[in-house]
């Protein structure tokens, strides 16, 4: 019988060591799963390797030659893509401080040579089903649960990621923010179990006019802020529109008649040949192109100034 993560999907088995016997082994002792076995006969094979098709999970020797497993560990540990994955030592040494020591500097589990092919995929399958966990946990932790959109610190983490790229690459972005109108009087007469249900219908909406490449979020309470990534003015303005008109499609059912939403948004754009801004200086200007907006009467988008090379002098 296969084990349980074997038949939830494929995973990528990446095996750095120096004895070719070895890597026979694993193939041998992995054969029948769906998993593949990726192969290192040297330890900075093994980290390029590791980099460029970012395993499930890594069986790595201890002793080799050239480097040993502990500074092979090290190097995965300092790379973003390859930091948590993780990594099942094999060892000859079955002295307690050695596998202290293993865990102690980042390994998720070891196994001791010679390898016993049961025990082996236990561990294998006790280290995925660990990282699917955390994976989940992760995912859920940056998700807004009402809306299903991702929550105000996912949003700043995007958002800081995406200023980066903008001064790195010259990309042009603009930026969303949304605000329910009279959000308060539906919480006041509908009661809140039709106001969260207005919160995720327009989470829907929200993630159905926006493009997989944007980043959308529930900036808190009623207000929500897109990332429009890689966008010009023209096509940022669309986009908003579009979002805003399709919240007069959503019809709330309540005792007297179908409750109907309407939006004000406020958008700024980052222009191409713009000097590095602020996450500060975006917001605040999204921020006041939001408040005219419901200033003259709500339901209607304003477009801020887009923010180019400042002055100079």
């Amino acid at each position: 019988m296969l084990p349980e993560e074997a038949k939830q999907g494929s995973i990528s088995v990446l095996v750095i060591d120096d004895d070719p016997a070895i890597h026979e082994l694993m193939d041998f002792y992995l054969e029948g799963l769906n998993w593949e076995v990726l192969h290192a006969l040297r330890p900075d094979a093994g980290v390029s390797i590791a980099r460029a098709t970012l395993p499930g999970l890594i069986l790595l020797d201890i002793k080799m030659p050239e480097t040993d497993g502990f500074e092979v560990l090290r190097r995965l540990k300092e790379h973003a893509s390859t930091r948590d994955i993780p990594v099942i030592f094999l060892t000859s040494d079955g002295n307690p401080n050695q596998i202290e020591r293993a865990l102690n500097a980042g390994g998720a589990d070891y196994v001791t040579k010679p390898v016993q092919q049961v025990e082996l995929r236990a561990r294998i399958c006790a280290a995925a089903r660990t990282r699917r966990l955390v994976e989940l946990l992760r995912v859920h932790a940056s998700i807004d649960p009402l809306t299903g959109l991702k929550n105000r610190g996912a949003f700043d983490s995007s958002f800081a990621a995406t200023l980066a790229s903008c001064g790195r690459t010259g990309q042009p972005f603009g930026l969303l923010l949304l605000d329910l109108d009279h959000f308060k009087f539906i919480n006041d007469s509908h009661g809140h179990g039709v106001g969260d249900e207005v919160l995720r219908q327009v989470g829907c909406v929200i993630e159905e006019t926006t493009r997989a490449y944007d980043v959308a979020a529930r900036y808190g309470g009623e207000e929500f802020a897109v990332i429009l990534n890689q966008t010009g003015e023209a096509e940022a303005r669309r986009i908003a529109l579009r979002t805003l008109e399709h919240l007069h499609q959503i019809q709330i059912p309540t005792a007297l008649e179908p409750l109907k939403i309407s939006g004000s948004g406020g958008l700024v754009c980052v222009a191409r040949d713009s000097e590095m801004y602020e996450a500060a200086d975006v917001l605040r200007a999204a921020d006041t192109a939001l408040y005219e907006a419901k200033s003259a009467g709500r339901d209607r988008l304003v477009c801020g100034p887009v923010l180019r090379a400042r002055p100079k002098g």
